[in-house]
């Protein structure tokens, strides 16, 4: 066999290995950009826009150790998506910046899964069948100082997706806050860093 046969074989093999039509790997460089773009067949897809996604938080604040629900859906009964990665992060607290929590299987929903079992706090597809809604439960169980916001990068098609571009509103523990974060303004949609391709190191 020939180099440039060897060569061709690897690249085919590493484009089986890092797509990812049943989830978001369990990486180190995944799981913290929550970027497609680790992937080179997702190159070019990149969305700078407003989303057409959100993530719509039933309650207006949380107790300690008591779940929250929350839903992944489109804008409007025609908007669909096939990926997705959320994760909870401390939006205002000691931990800002952090993930914090878990998220917790309260039904028998088979279309997401924990993306790193260990941490159960980052949650992504486990098909990349067209889905209308997401829903999902979070608790903290180890503290309420920390204003949770719930972060998601969400793949329309291979080729179109927005990189931690959907958030929920921010929400304050109740102890705090009982009626939720007032005047909240979002952030501008800024790109995000650039990845390295093919690096594998699983998180342990």
């Amino acid at each position: 066999m020939s180099c440039l046969q060897v060569s061709l074989s690897v690249l085919s093999l590493i484009t089986v290995v890092i797509s990812w039509p049943d989830g978001a790997p369990c990486t180190h460089s995944v799981f913290d950009s929550m970027n497609p773009l680790e992937a080179v067949e997702h190159s070019g897809g990149l969305q700078l826009t407003v989303p057409p996604y959100q993530i719509a938080v039933r309650q207006k604040c949380y107790w300690m150790n008591q779940p929250i629900e929350l839903n992944l859906k489109g804008n409007t009964s025609t908007d669909r998506f096939r990926g997705f990665a959320i994760q909870p992060i401390s939006y205002k607290g000691p931990n800002q910046g952090k993930r914090i929590g878990q998220f917790l299987r309260l039904d028998d929903n088979g279309s997401w899964q924990q993306q790193c079992f260990r941490f159960k706090n980052s949650v992504t597809h486990s098909h990349d069948e067209k889905k209308k809604q997401i829903k999902l439960w979070w608790k903290n169980e180890l503290s309420d100082d920390d204003y949770v916001q719930f972060v998601a990068t969400v793949v329309k098609a291979q080729r179109e997706f927005w990189v931690k571009s959907v958030k929920s509103i921010p929400i304050p523990p109740c102890r705090i806050e009982k009626n939720g974060t007032q005047d909240y303004v979002p952030e501008p949609i800024t790109p995000p860093p650039p990845v390295r391709h093919f690096v594998r190191e699983f998180v342990v």
